[in-house]
């Protein structure tokens, strides 16, 4: 069994350093991985942030648009004075029609 432990102990020389320098490598690797992640978490937390407040502009920037709308729909009614006018129109219609 002389040979088998001689190859044992040459191959635990040869190997068990480098797997020690491999498992240092593979830990550093996770670590730069882990860094990399929380950076990429924080550029998205940045991102929704700023996404969050143009939507709300962008709400804002809506309901504006919605009231000057409805004020001009208002203001063109009356301007038109459409009531008034549909007013006088059934009332011909209404003549019409008796006669």
């Amino acid at each position: 069994m002389g040979a088998v432990e001689d190859v044992r102990k040459a191959l635990q020389d040869v190997l068990a350093p480098n797997l020690k320098a491999l498992q240092v490598e593979v830990k550093e690797g996770f670590a730069s991985v882990d860094k990399q992640l929380a950076a990429v978490k924080d550029g998205f937390a940045s991102v929704e942030k700023v996404a969050a407040i143009r939507h709300e502009l962008v709400l804002a920037e809506l309901r504006n648009a919605r009231v000057i709308a409805e004020s001009w729909h208002e203001a063109i009614l009356k301007a038109l004075d459409i009531d008034k006018r549909l007013e006088r129109v059934e009332a011909r219609q209404a003549q019409q029609a008796t006669a």
